[in-house]
């Protein structure tokens, strides 16, 4: 791909995901580009979204809202529509180049033709619940998703992920969660989470000495492993070691931002498939480290590029109780895993740093070793959800739908993997 300018103003939308997208806009700026959020969905952990107050966008909300009544939805969508297109013809006369949620796809699928045609650059950024299957993405298994239900909502995201990648210029995506993917894709690790720097927030230095505090801030306690994990807190605490854990949900990102400046270290998740979420990175810019658990980090190591890993305590959900005994014991340890993670959330994600990255994506100039093959992704494993509900789901889905019901047929050696866990579930 030729090498194209660095564009005079980038569009960063449609929707806020933990402060990616305001981070983004954030560094854009800082590094002298024109660059504005709209934010369609609102802004309810208050992560800041410069534009969220603009007259049309605050109107579209409303209307957006209306069209999701009971009884009178229906009257609402042909003016929501109009508003959409109005707003998509003037993004695509105001602005060079768009960086997009793949999650907003209502407006991302119909935006796509439009702009491509334009000759625009439009990178996606997919974060994981949108291109995980659905079958192993805890947040929708945990609501009862299964079996057939669970098979064509798979087949809806795989279609969206299609089309995504037949109009966009580039698509970024984390190489754990991109089986649906088929196009050379942009690892998101490599590009990294912009860290916006809240006003006013002044880090506290680790504390040396008293009880021990964990911070677990669940966004969805039922996929995160709230309970196993206050469990596993407990049985540490029996053992005779001091901690405490704090538990905090469905609050502004500054509460937890003032959370994590009094805790000792952060416990993120049970079943993640990524080793630095946003979460994490917040308390790595208050060298806070954190225990990220899951079931994929040796495949990861061997994906991604040891420089674009960050440095958290991974481990395996069944290893959760001795990570946090490490991290509450040994204090050298913990004060140096905070320390690097600092380091490196200041070295390679600050706003800046990976807005220039995304420029570097837009313009076609990112190196190749950024890119993966989604052919070659074979881990099964997802994220928020346990192997042995992962494998009853699996089987679940294969009943009703076959194999071609998980939608990785171009992917032998990952369905190859995913028959025999749901193999697996029918011996066990």
């Amino acid at each position: 791909m030729s090498a194209r300018r660095r564009p005079r103003s980038v569009l960063v939308g449609m929707g806020e995901t933990a402060g990616y997208c305001a981070g983004l806009v954030d560094g854009l700026r800082r590094i002298g580009v024109s660059a504005h959020l709209v934010n369609l969905v609102g802004d309810p952990r208050e992560y800041v979204s410069p534009e969220s107050d603009a007259l049309g966008v605050r109107l579209l909300r409303w209307l957006s809202s209306r069209r999701r009544g009971r009884w009178t939805g229906l009257l609402w969508v042909a003016p929501y529509r109009l508003a959409m297109l109005a707003l998509l013809v003037w993004v695509a006369l105001r602005y060079d180049a768009f960086v997009l949620r793949a999650a907003d796809s209502f407006f991302v699928l119909r935006a796509l033709p439009l702009l491509h045609l334009l000759r625009k650059r439009v990178v996606v950024v997919f974060f994981g619940t949108d291109s995980r299957p659905s079958y192993m993405n805890g947040a929708e298994v945990s609501q009862g998703l299964t079996g057939h239900g669970a098979a064509v909502a798979t087949a809806r995201k795989r279609q969206v992920v299609e089309r995504v990648e037949r109009h966009a210029s580039e698509v970024i995506c984390h190489v754990m969660s991109a089986q649906l993917h088929r196009r050379p894709t942009i690892s998101f690790l490599e590009v990294g989470i912009p860290r916006r720097r809240p006003p006013g927030l002044v880090a506290e230095p680790p504390r040396t000495t008293g009880r021990i505090r964990a911070l677990h801030a669940p966004s969805r306690p039922d996929s995160k492993g709230t309970a196993v994990i206050r469990e596993a807190v407990e049985r540490v605490q029996r053992a005779g070691v001091p901690i405490d854990l704090e538990v905090i949900t469905a609050r502004p990102n500054r509460d937890v931002l003032d959370a994590i400046g009094s805790c000792d270290f952060v416990i993120d998740q049970l079943q993640s498939d990524t080793p630095m979420a946003s979460f994490a990175v917040e308390a790595a810019a208050q060298a806070r480290p954190a225990i990220v658990a899951g079931y994929g980090w040796d495949e990861l190591r061997s994906r991604a590029s040891p420089e674009s890993i960050p440095p958290t305590h991974l481990c395996h959900p069944d290893d959760l109780e001795e990570a946090i005994t490490r991290l509450a014991t040994d204090h050298d340890y913990r004060l140096s895993l905070g320390a690097s993670a600092r380091a490196f959330v200041e070295r390679r994600w600050t706003s800046e740093a990976v807005a220039e990255r995304i420029l570097a994506v837009i313009a076609g100039t990112a190196p190749e070793s950024w890119s993966f093959d989604p052919v070659q992704v074979v881990y099964a494993h997802g994220a928020g959800i346990d192997e042995q509900t992962l494998r009853r789901t699996l089987r679940s889905v294969i009943e009703s739908d076959g194999a071609a019901g998980l939608q990785v047929s171009d992917k032998p050696l990952l369905e190859t993997r995913l028959l025999q866990l749901a193999a697996d579930a029918e011996h066990g």
